[in-house]
């Protein structure tokens, strides 16, 4: 039995972990089983599957077209990890503010094998969000690109009792100066002692309500999930032949992708270059990734211009972020071939990676079976735990469940009890155990005294042609939407009107009214971010602009 599974029987993608373990293991003279398994930290396995074969394609720059071997990589990476403990700065918290690029693959690793603790920013994220997590964390240094030193400096102005160091790293020169003459020595490299229960990577939360948070991840929970992205595979090592990851590096699927592609013998395709319909289309054209995620809204405006044939290499493909429609997975099908694993993916932060992804079998509407590494359980309104056949809010509890916030043990307590994580998310289960997403209860609200779901007036919204996005947030007079249209569609609030009047009850209508916008405000991950939303919608109903 593998270690990492808690339920039920262990697949394929967990048992060939097992057997990388247990090559860690023989090598190092130790005799394999269960227990040593479980000891073993995500620092030193990945260095093993690296350095096992350096001539094997890493990364692939989508945007300049250069390939990068793990050798490429880990030599850097040992190098930069050399002069950061030389530095004293092992165990510390180091900021990385960086694209999706070469270096920010060596920093990272360079990071978890120094032993020093990485806390992973968009690149885009502000100059208030900085100074925020800045005084927060108080790192010793901030490894970033170029475009971002100048702010990142002005935040420390601001913070003057910080002795934090900043080190501009996207260009070669700069970045062997931090090097300094350290060696890249492989084989002569050793990785400091590691517990499975030490936080070994810190990121922030979406704050899609509120500020958002540092979420402590441990050795033992990222183990667990490196096997939970190829659960419906079978061909092992290289589940996959290239992984496309759009993701930015403070947002789990790509952390999570850079470190289950090294175990796995997978390369990454990515692009420093902003994400937008027509990069990414010529980068799938260019390259033929086979798997990749994409967030729904993004998804929605690839589909408004793609062609079947410019995505025919892609294999698999998750949706995850957000509410996903029916609608949308049918008319993505439609683009798609028809061997290629369309899913509707279900994860959190606070659990270190995905929870649930739809399986070959299930319906469109389903998000599949709740992955082994995880109990779970639905809770209804009564506060009693439900069964196959009902709905309710999920619990989840295990190893890869986060074990707190950095300095926040308030926000802690709210989200968790007894080890459980109560997700906000209310789903139905049904009789094959097979979740089916709901709605975000913590962003519903009441108007005249009854529940509105935000999420199910957007759905409504979302199904006219020529809606890209929507929000619906509470005001004093009521729901209230804003509406971002695709280019060339001449959609009307009475066509809205009539759409959601015709489909929901009088509660949830749009009685606060309706504003066309060029576009909302978003978390780096590509979730909306509710409270800015909300600010939004009531300065155009103040401007006349909402009606």
């Amino acid at each position: 039995m593998s270690h990492t599974v808690l339920r039920g029987k262990p697949n394929a993608s967990q048992l060939y972990l097992d057997e990388v373990l247990n090559e860690i293991l023989t090598a190092k003279g130790v005799v394999p089983d269960a227990k040593e398994r479980d000891r073993l930290i995500l620092a030193e396995i990945a260095f093993h599957c690296l350095k096992k074969r350096p001539n094997a394609t890493n990364m692939i720059n989508g945007s300049t077209g250069e390939s990068f071997t793990n050798e490429q990589i880990l030599k850097r990476a040992v190098s930069i990890a050399r002069s950061i403990m030389a530095r004293g700065a092992a165990g510390n918290n180091i900021m990385v503010v960086m694209r999706n690029h070469q270096n920010l693959f060596s920093i990272y690793w360079s990071l978890l094998l120094s032993g020093a603790l990485p806390f992973m920013m968009d690149p885009s994220t502000t100059v208030y969000e900085l100074g925020y997590f800045l005084q927060l964390l108080e790192p010793s240094i901030v490894f970033c690109d170029r475009e971002y030193y100048n702010d990142i400096k002005k935040s420390l102005d601001d913070l003057p009792d910080l002795k934090t160091e900043v080190y501009i790293c996207n260009e070669d020169d700069l970045l062997e100066d931090f090097i300094n003459g350290h060696s890249n020595d492989i084989d002569s490299f050793r990785i400091p002692e590691g517990n499975p229960e030490d936080t070994i990577l810190l990121l922030p939360t979406s704050g899609s309500t509120g500020l958002p948070k540092a979420v402590l991840l441990t050795n033992r929970g990222i183990v667990a999930h490196l096997p939970t992205s190829w659960t419906y595979h079978t061909k092992f090592p290289t589940p996959t032949d290239l992984v496309m990851v759009l993701t930015t590096a403070q947002w789990m699927t790509f952390t999570m992708k850079i470190t289950t592609c090294a175990v796995y013998h997978i390369p990454i395709l990515v692009t420093p270059k902003k994400r937008t319909v027509e990069h990414v289309i010529e980068i799938i054209e260019n390259f033929r990734p086979t798997w990749t995620f994409f967030n729904p809204a993004f998804a929605k405006g690839l589909l408004a211009v793609v062609r079947r044939e410019q995505i025919g290499s892609l294999e698999t493909i998750i949706l995850l972020g957000s509410l996903v429609t029916p609608d949308l997975v049918k008319e993505f099908k439609e683009k798609l071939h028809p061997d290629t694993h369309l899913c509707n993916g279900y994860g959190t932060t606070e659990t270190q990676g995905f929870i649930a992804v739809t399986d070959r079998d299930a319906e469109a509407s389903s998000n599949g079976w709740v992955y082994n590494i995880l109990h779970y359980k639905l809770i209804d309104d009564n506060g009693a735990e439900v069964g196959p056949g009902s709905n309710g809010e999920l619990y989840v509890k295990g190893e890869c469940v986060v074990k707190g916030y950095y300095k926040n043990k308030e926000a802690y307590s709210e989200s968790f009890v007894d080890g459980w994580y109560k997700t906000g998310d209310w789903f139905h289960l049904d009789e094959n155990e097979r979740l089916h997403f709901l709605e975000r209860r913590k962003f519903n609200f009441k108007f005249r005294g009854c529940h509105v779901s935000p999420e199910e007036v957007e759905g409504v919204i979302g199904k006219l042609p020529g809606v890209h996005e929507s929000v619906v947030v509470a005001t004093e007079i009521g729901p209230a939407a804003a509406v971002v249209l695709l280019p060339e569609y001449d959609l009307t609030r009475e066509d809205i009107n009539k759409a959601v009047d015709s489909t929901l009850s009088d509660h949830k209508r749009l009685h606060g009214g309706i504003a066309f916008v060029d576009s909302l405000p978003h978390t780096h991950s590509g979730k909306l971010k509710r409270m800015e939303c909300k600010k939004l919608i009531e300065e155009l109903l103040k401007d006349g602009k909402c009606f």
